[in-house]
């Protein structure tokens, strides 16, 4: 049975403690009496590290740091650095690490905007479905858009509902309240394994993600149309000229139910 009273070895703490003083210059990285890192190449060692971080962060959320500001945003990585240990070796996943980040443990300021989860998830996504594994069929030339087949969503097609409208904040827009309808985008992979970004009406939302689980795209639809009180047949001519839309450029897909 191992002994979990066992000892670190002296090395290893040496190095726990020098990376504890990376994330966090105000921590010592070793006690009294131990041999010292020279003060110059230890500040090299900070700067570099602190800099890697922050310039690959400021690069996945260029909106965000912009936003900020630069002396928050730096306040920001650093926070982030001392409070969130980054639990995947993939460095290209890290901008999930952040979000955790900002989701679980980050400490809001006065004057940090409250969109700035959704913002940062906003960026976030470009890189996040880039690089994805999965994979698109493509539909076949000349396929005709029917309510009553049953479709499904490309792997690659993720609808997306924010209470901010982050597709439209800047430095030069920051709304200070969010509005009172939701924006609604669809963001896919095109052919050409370029993200785009498509800004669509709420209820176009609700019947794509609808459409995984509904019998066809009428039996999706049907449900919106009577909650809203819309006219049915022309919801359905306007329902049959987005599914074509959808289907030639592969963003949805036939489904054998």
């Amino acid at each position: 049975m191992a002994n979990d009273s066992i000892a670190q070895p002296h090395f290893q703490k040496l190095q726990q403690q020098f990376a504890e003083h990376i994330r966090n210059p105000e921590k010592p990285y070793a006690p009294k009496g131990e041999q010292q890192i020279e003060p110059r190449r230890l500040e090299v060692y900070e700067s570099l590290f602190f800099n890697n971080v922050e310039g690959f962060f400021n690069s996945l959320f260029p909106v965000t740091s912009a936003v900020l500001g630069e002396d928050r945003w730096q306040q920001l990585m650093r926070e982030y650095m001392i409070k969130h240990r980054a639990r995947t070796p993939l460095f290209h996943r890290l901008g999930e690490e952040f979000l955790a980040f900002l989701n679980d443990s980050y400490e809001p300021q006065q004057q940090d905007p409250t969109f700035l989860l959704e913002l940062a998830h906003y960026e976030w996504v470009e890189l996040a479905l880039g690089i994805s594994p999965e994979e698109a069929d493509s539909n076949p030339t000349g396929l005709k858009a029917d309510l009553q087949q049953a479709y499904q969503l490309s792997p690659v097609a993720w609808p997306l509902v924010y209470d901010w409208p982050v597709q439209q904040i800047s430095v030069d827009y920051q709304p200070e309240t969010a509005p009172e309808q939701v924006t609604t985008l669809l963001v896919f992979r095109n052919a050409d394994d370029r993200v785009e970004f498509m800004e669509i009406a709420p209820l176009l939302y609700q019947w794509l993600t609808a459409l995984n689980e509904a019998d066809s795209a009428r039996a999706a639809l049907m449900p919106l149309t009577a909650e809203l009180e819309l006219d049915e047949a022309a919801l359905e001519q306007f329902a049959v000229q987005t599914l074509q839309q959808l289907i030639d450029l592969n963003i949805i897909h036939p489904r054998n139910v």
